[in-house]
């Protein structure tokens, strides 16, 4: 007699606990800087991005392979700065991937565009390309995960804790985006500038 169990590993159901892992398992191949990150510098790294709802459905974190690109940030939650101090301890615990020394960007063999700016110079305004990392289409809407979260849920990011503002000393625009971690009852709130190419921090524009 069959058994009526059809919950194999193709089509079992994973919890939202599983999926949470897939997640961050697409960029991590060990969580040593994560958890550095939490208990020398107190932080809960959060990653952003439009696209995260397709990494967290899938099953593994391989089935990323020959899909289009990916467009994600990796935020510390560090307002101090000593975050860059864990630079070398974070690119060793990625999964492989292309740098480009000063970049603020790293690709994936998996074709993931993973923006790091934030975690290796921890600027005040983080350059991205908010068109793919805070909009869907025209309409201010994206997600987020904060790596220790209460209930592994994606959390959605839309106004009013995501807005555009002009700058008070020149004419330029930026958006602030207030991220809510459930796990710790805080709110990170981080800036963005829009650069739609990879730039270096530091570098005079040509």
């Amino acid at each position: 007699m069959s058994s009526n169990n059809t919950d194999t590993p193709n089509t079992r159901l994973l919890s939202n606990q599983e999926r949470h892992y897939i997640l961050w398992d697409h960029f991590f191949s060990s969580y040593e800087w994560l958890e550095a990150a939490e208990s020398e510098l107190g932080l809960n790294p959060v990653l952003i991005g439009t696209e995260l709802s397709a990494l967290f459905s899938m099953k593994s974190s391989t089935d990323i392979n020959n899909s289009k690109p990916t467009y994600v940030a990796l935020l510390s939650g560090d307002n101090s700065g000593d975050v860059v101090y864990l630079r070398d301890l974070f690119m060793n615990s990625l999964r492989p991937h292309k740098y480009v020394e000063g970049a603020t960007e790293i690709t994936f063999d998996s074709g993931i565009i993973l923006n790091v700016a934030d975690i290796l110079f921890s600027p005040e305004m983080v350059p991205a390309n908010t068109q793919k990392l805070l909009l869907n289409g025209d309409t201010l809407h994206s997600t987020y995960s904060f790596w220790k979260s209460a209930d592994f849920e994606l959390k959605v990011l839309e106004p009013p804790f995501i807005s555009l503002t002009k700058s008070r000393i020149s004419d330029e625009w930026f958006l602030v985006a207030q991220l809510v971690s459930q796990k710790s009852s805080q709110t990170l709130e981080r800036w963005f500038e829009d650069s739609e190419e990879v730039q270096s921090l530091g570098r005079e524009g040509r």
